[in-house]
């Protein structure tokens, strides 16, 4: 499901966060903790495939990536969109079920990035969005 992307939603001075999920149960699910939060503008993409175009047309200030995806990897995804002049330096958090939640608290990375161990909590979702985004981590 894309979100369309309207002038309204591109020049709000909310962060744009993009879920990147073959599940559309589950980026439905984050989609809708964010959005209710009232401080995010949020787009879900559910192809792996798409998600690089998704993320140019977007332009999301954090993405949020399954790992485990057919076809193409969040991993793969990911090295596509950081070569991409565009969207180099967007931060990407993985979100699996691969890595236990004291994993995740503790630091664990993977490929560099942060990890959201699922199932992800509202609570858990939120604080990782909030200290993942760049103008958020900066201060």
């Amino acid at each position: 499901m894309i979100t369309p992307f309207t002038p309204a939603i591109r020049n709000t001075n909310k962060p744009r966060i993009l879920i990147v999920d073959d599940n559309s149960r589950f980026s439905q699910s984050a989609h809708l903790i964010l959005q209710q939060s009232g401080h995010y503008v949020v787009c879900e993409e559910n192809d792996a495939a798409s998600a690089v175009e998704t993320a140019g047309s977007f332009r999301p200030d954090l993405i949020l990536m399954d790992l485990v995806m057919p076809r193409l990897d969040g991993a793969q995804v990911a090295a596509q969109i950081e070569s991409d002049w565009a969207l180099h330096g967007v931060p990407i958090v993985f979100m699996t079920g691969l890595v236990t939640p004291a994993e995740a608290k503790n630091g664990q990375r993977i490929d560099g990035h942060r990890v959201l161990s699922k199932p992800v909590s509202s609570s858990n979702l939120l604080r990782v969005v909030e200290e993942s985004l760049p103008c958020r981590a900066a201060a």
